[in-house]
């Protein structure tokens, strides 16, 4: 077998990771079951990653810049539409499904992200974890309102990023709707209770 780079080592680890918290929690991912999953040895996690703290943090650097990567493409599919000619509320709600797309395409990456959060939030000394992962969701979240407001040709009432957690909430609201029913006419009902919600955040 040829040796592995380091960046393939760590690659191949997060992507065990991932696959390990999916099926199991994040308190199944062990060193050791995550060197299983990787077909590696647990030296070559270590040699990748200082401890498991730092696994679990390129993890979730890794679900954020997958999240950006979704919510840019859509982002650039907007690029050069003409200022105010689309009515704001379209523009909501196709930021809002662009998110629910994310979880009806991606469940497991999505369950793993909740999985981590909640795990970091009550495990001392991860808490950042959480904290890094919802400041990347609220960046997209303050882009994608400043992009809606560029196009509808409007203002909101207040700074983007402090509407931005209330998107973010929704977002995951939609998500976890998704997660728990399967069921897109659930969805599609929370994305227009949420437009309604953010259009209120108009001038």
């Amino acid at each position: 077998m040829a040796r592995l780079s380091l960046e393939e080592r760590r690659e191949a680890a997060i992507a065990a990771t991932l696959r390990v918290i999916a099926a199991d929690g994040v308190e199944a991912a062990t060193t050791r079951r995550i060197a299983t999953e990787a077909n590696m040895g647990q030296s070559s996690i270590f040699y990748a990653f200082a401890s498991r703290d730092e696994l679990l943090a390129a993890v979730v650097e890794h679900g954020v810049a997958q999240e950006l990567d979704s919510m840019n493409e859509w982002l650039e599919t907007l690029a050069d539409a003409p200022v105010g000619d689309t009515p704001m509320e379209d523009l909501v709600r196709a930021g809002l499904l662009a998110f629910a797309e994310n979880a009806i395409t991606e469940p497991a990456r999505q369950q793993v992200l909740i999985g981590l959060a909640l795990y970091a939030r009550r495990t001392p000394g991860l808490e950042y974890l959480a904290e890094r992962l919802y400041d990347g969701y609220y960046d997209v979240a303050a882009r994608v309102l400043d992009e809606s407001a560029r196009i509808g040709g409007r203002s909101w009432s207040q700074p983007t990023a402090e509407l931005a957690p209330t998107v973010i909430a929704l977002s995951d609201g939609i998500t976890l709707c998704w997660l728990g029913t399967g069921s897109r006419e659930r969805v599609n009902a929370v994305v227009e209770s949420a437009v309604t919600l953010i259009l209120g955040y108009l001038r």
